[in-house]
């Protein structure tokens, strides 16, 4: 591997840094302000204003429901009734949305003519051109705004990628740094590893905007934070959900049969309560590699949160069949997830002796991870091993005395409206909140 210039950082030396509970998020920019112009009605027929405003407003809601990580905002002297917009800080306005719509090639149809352009020189980044009828209004522009948000954290991206580039100041090329940011995934998962590894990813996308591992790479780290939303605040955690979507999203459409793009889809999927298409995704991941263990399991532990935790047990044993690291005994962070998964699934069972042990094995491989804690300080409660569930709870406390107030309890209800699933996860949560560590 060619050399940087400086000695690598060793693992060891790394878990010995204080970790920070809420680290900087590489792809997250502070603040990326757009403004928008309504669409200007150039059908010469007065009549149609109110379509044109309706397609105003309906744009701009679809916006700020897909790009979470923006500031939106009405241009200079515009401005209409729904949503109420704050005005920008004109050295943080980015980029213009305007567009207009105009009578279509032919009888009854219109055409939206959409654009985005930079609000410093005026120089147009990208333009979108949908015939549609009258009555095709909310289905245009779901597509629009699906297409506006795609190209918007396009744009971030590369300037996230350009700024960690800067901050790593290395001439390494695409390969090494995609074996850096990997082997950073391969310790602990802790907020702080997951950053530093996302910092390399962006810097091999830096290096080739058309790599897809680099792509999958961000989406990933974005993953674990969206999994694991006490590691920042909800606005980081909503904006890092939008871009790990659009960054697997991108990845797919470059490369249509990534297995783990697919699959890493299918994470953010459930991650944002949309079970069903998780489901999807797993499937399809498999379809397209069968021996995929990461497949397997995540679609174990989404079966759970559907309702279906006897899924989940099955699920985890093809999975750890297929992983050679945990077959050759090695300490791996695949194999730290897999054992939560499989102690999750049984204790929703009600399994709890079955969910100890593997809920224990869990935090061998990785003694950090929040979520084996949280559901460990559950099975021992309950399996009368108070002393023992008293001390993950301090641990846990320790660990995580940022997090906001039932910030976990509230995650996991609201990751499934399942009854059979609430029914079976409400009880471990009685009992995490009678350990205190539920605060």
């Amino acid at each position: 591997m060619p050399d940087d210039g400086r000695a690598p950082r060793q693992p060891a030396e790394r878990s010995r840094k204080p970790r920070e509970s809420q680290p900087q998020w590489p792809c997250l920019l502070p603040s990326i302000a757009v403004a928008i112009a309504p669409l200007r009605n150039l059908t010469s027929h007065p009549q149609q204003q109110f379509l044109v405003d309706d397609f105003t407003d309906r744009l701009v809601i679809g916006l700020f429901r897909s790009c979470r990580g923006f500031t939106f905002t009405w241009v200079a002297g515009e401005r209409r009734l729904t949503p109420d917009l704050s005005p920008p800080d004109p050295s943080e306005l980015r980029y213009v949305v305007s567009g207009s719509v105009q009578q279509g090639s032919s009888q009854g149809m219109l055409r939206a003519n959409i654009r985005i352009s930079d609000a410093v020189t005026a120089d147009y980044l990208w333009v979108c051109r949908e015939e549609f009828r009258p009555e095709q209004l909310t289905s245009i522009e779901t597509k629009i705004t699906g297409l506006i948000s795609r190209v918007l954290h396009m744009l971030a991206l590369h300037e996230a990628s350009r700024r960690a580039t800067v901050t790593l100041d290395t001439e390494l090329g695409a390969t090494e740094l995609l074996a850096r940011a990997n082997a950073i995934l391969r310790e602990e998962l802790r907020a702080d590893l997951s950053a530093e590894a996302q910092k390399w990813f962006l810097a091999a996308f830096a290096r080739d905007a058309r790599n897809v591992e680099a792509l999958v790479g961000v989406a990933c780290t974005c993953q674990f934070l969206v999994s694991n939303p006490w590691w920042g605040d909800p606005r980081a955690n909503a904006a890092a959900a939008d871009v790990g979507r659009e960054a697997v999203a991108i990845a797919l459409e470059l490369e249509p049969g990534n297995a783990r793009a697919k699959y890493i889809q299918g994470m953010l999927y459930s991650a944002a309560g949309q079970l069903e298409a998780a489901a999807s995704a797993f499937r399809q991941a498999l379809a397209m590699d069968e021996a995929l263990p990461q497949a397997h399991a995540f679609g174990g532990y989404n079966a759970a949160l559907l309702g279906r935790a006897w899924e989940t047990s099955q699920a985890v044993e093809r999975a750890t069949h297929l992983n050679p690291t945990h077959a050759s005994g090695g300490h791996h962070l695949r194999d730290s997830i897999l054992f939560f998964f499989g102690g999750f699934g049984q204790l929703l069972l009600g399994r709890r002796d079955e969910a100890v042990t593997l809920l224990q094995k869990s935090l061998e491989h990785n003694p950090t991870y929040g979520s084996a804690q949280l559901f460990l300080m559950a099975a021992l409660s309950l399996t009368a091993r108070h002393e023992e569930a008293a001390l993950v709870a301090q641990s846990f406390r320790q660990q995580y005395l940022r997090s906001p107030a039932y910030a976990f309890e509230q995650f996991w209800l609201s990751r499934s409206a399942s009854p059979v699933y609430r029914t079976q996860v409400y009880p471990l949560f009685d009992s995490i909140r009678g350990l205190g560590a539920g605060w």
